[in-house]
């Protein structure tokens, strides 16, 4: 009985060791996946310590506010819808 198990047991390692992946094929398997891309570019940042250009108000702009005036001052601008654009053909 004892020597069974034995031999089960060295056959299951046996077994295990002739799936172990050879040196160069975990080397090759290091490279895959995607590859490293550089950084976004960072947001655009205009003059800091500027003030909404409306007389009455006195709303600090944040530096990345490219407008001179504050969201409540602000006029009403042209929604222009950005994204994945529709090919000609699929029109």
């Amino acid at each position: 009985m004892l020597f069974e198990e034995r031999a089960k047991r060295d056959r299951h390692q046996s077994d295990r060791r002739s799936r172990r992946k050879d040196v160069s094929d975990v080397a090759e398997e290091r490279y895959r996946g995607a590859s490293v891309r550089p950084l976004p570019r960072p947001n655009k940042q205009y003059e800091g310590d500027r003030v909404c250009a409306e007389p009455s108000c006195g709303t600090k702009l944040s530096r990345y506010n490219k407008w001179q005036y504050c969201w409540q001052h602000e006029p009403v601008h042209s929604y222009v819808p950005r994204g994945k654009r529709r090919s000609r053909t699929a029109a």
